[in-house]
């Protein structure tokens, strides 16, 4: 997980904690989808844009902070992207876990803007307990993310 990692200048002062990490490696003018994640996933998820060479018209989204919910951190990064007319939430949990059920009706009403889900179906245990079908639906939830 090297890309999670954070250099030593991100600690030094007059630095503070981001809620919301925006991403500088699209071109925003370009952007007509924003994925939104949270945790470690999003770097699966941005693996996959790159691969599907869609760097310069996908955007992703990281919320670190999720109570309080960042809304003007939100409307802050959102402006970057005029052109973006489809907005995903992409998870590795299941829907009834993760944080799908709590940030959906805080983009829809503080935001005005309804995501699309993309992860697992609501599922009756935290995760699969087979290797091989775990990975299988890893591949499926970013298969979604992209689809949508």
């Amino acid at each position: 997980l090297f890309q999670a990692a954070s250099s030593l200048s991100e600690f030094a002062p007059g630095t503070h904690f981001k809620n919301v990490i925006d991403d500088y490696t699209c071109k925003s003018e370009q952007v007509t989808k924003v994925i939104f994640t949270s945790g470690k996933h999003w770097i699966a998820v941005e693996k996959a844009r790159d691969e599907q060479g869609l760097k310069d018209t996908v955007a992703v989204i990281r919320l670190e902070s999720l109570c309080p919910f960042p809304v003007q951190d939100l409307r802050d990064v959102l402006k970057r992207y005029p052109k973006a007319k489809k907005f995903v939430w992409s998870q590795e949990e299941g829907r009834n876990a993760g944080a799908w059920s709590f940030i959906r009706p805080r983009f829809e009403n503080a935001l005005g803007i309804s995501p699309v889900y993309a992860g697992r179906p609501e599922m009756a245990w935290t995760a699969t307990a087979i290797g091989e079908h775990h990975a299988k639906e890893a591949e499926e939830v970013i298969k979604k993310t992209f689809e949508v």
